[in-house]
């Protein structure tokens, strides 16, 4: 034996191969898309299916086939969709998949209305045909909506709409009351008169916006519904609640809340249970609203902390103005004015927190001034 094979052992045994079974995996279920419970399309273009039918058809029932020539579309998703919108307004009866396509009751009345009122209403009608349109129209009370990042989470918890399926439901829906605005403005329709018609939800607050990082603290937001003076123009309020309040609440850690408006003038028993609930109300004093003026006087009677803020140019209150601290906010609320303000404000609210227990309130102030 060679030195070099000393101590080696040579192995000719045959070589078994071990082979490992094949373990078929099974694959990954896909998650369901969740389903949208809302239109594709909007009111406006989903006319067009009525009219195309009301006027090559004499508006009798007519076949998707001719109805889609007559749109100038094939027979694919996007038609579709736009009939079976067409069919959630209450506009048409059938979409592609069915025999006919026909004029309903809505769609009667709005393709042959007698007067701008009955289009403008007949526009409504289609519009709350939607069972989550109806929903969140009287939730919000009209067109209050919050901005849509201060919505998302109140679009899942209250209307199951899901996260997927947001922002879209939010542009549809502006688009829709924009649509119902531009018609009711060609009739002269007040907005008491209009909203008269839309059955109202229970009494109660409405959220504005969440805050991220709190998500317990409240803020309730007592300021005029409507402008009662030609100082500011019509819907003055709403923006300024809008683009103003909520977003400074919210940076300072607050979800915002406000009243739902009532249609009447009667402080509600609800507003006074929250006036008394919340953490902190801000108060708007501009234009010296007696409600306000009223709910204001009822959280200092609770003896709970108060953010006063105004619009610059409002008249002074004597007590209060000397004896609390006012935010005064520029009433132009242009996008370089509300970049200062915002910021501004969130400071004040969040302040007026901080010092809830170090400063006298104004109740105090008062017995001690007797």
């Amino acid at each position: 034996m060679s030195e070099e094979s000393k101590g080696t052992e040579i192995d000719d045994s045959p070589k078994v191969e071990v082979t490992t079974p094949e373990v078929k995996k099974t694959p990954a279920k896909k998650k369901a898309k969740p389903k949208k419970n809302f239109p594709q399309s909007s009111i406006e273009e989903s006319k067009k299916v009525l009219d195309v039918i009301k006027e090559f058809n004499a508006g009798n029932p007519w076949s998707p086939t001719e109805v889609a020539k007559a749109l100038g579309m094939g027979k694919g998703n996007n038609f579709f969709y736009l009939t079976a919108s067409s069919r959630d307004y209450g506009l048409t009866i059938g979409t592609r998949d069915t025999p006919k396509i026909e004029i309903d009751e809505i769609g009667k009345k709005l393709a042959y209305p007698k007067t701008p009122d009955e289009e403008y209403e007949a526009t409504k009608q289609a519009f709350l045909n939607v069972d989550l349109f109806k929903k969140v129209y009287e939730y919000y009370q009209g067109s209050n909506l919050p901005e849509i990042q201060y919505l998302k989470n109140t679009l899942k918890t209250e209307f199951e709409v899901d996260e997927l399926h947001q922002d879209e439901f939010y542009d549809l829906y502006q688009k829709n009351l924009k649509y119902i605005n531009e018609i009711q403005a060609k009739t002269g329709v007040s907005d008491s008169e209009a909203s008269g018609n839309i059955e109202s939800s229970s009494s109660g607050s409405i959220l504005l916006g969440e805050s991220s990082n709190s998500g317990e603290l409240v803020a309730f937001v007592a300021m005029p519904f409507s402008e009662k003076t030609s100082n500011y123009p019509k819907g003055y309020f709403d923006e300024v609640l809008k683009h103003l309040i909520t977003p400074a609440a919210v940076k300072a850690n607050f979800n915002a809340k406000t009243a739902k408006k009532s249609g009447s003038e009667i402080i509600q028993s609800t507003i006074v249970n929250d006036l008394d609930a919340a953490d902190l109300v801000i108060v708007d004093l501009t234009e010296h609203n007696p409600n306000v003026l009223f709910e204001l006087g009822m959280r200092i009677a609770f003896n709970k902390p108060v953010c006063l803020i105004r619009a610059k140019g409002t008249a002074p209150i004597f007590d209060i103005d000397h004896m609390l601290r006012v935010f005064d906010y520029n009433p132009c609320l242009w996008p370089s004015t509300l970049e200062q303000d915002i910021p501004g404000l969130s400071e004040h609210i969040a302040e007026t927190w901080a010092n809830k227990d170090k400063e006298r309130s104004y109740l105090t102030l008062l017995r001690e001034n007797n």
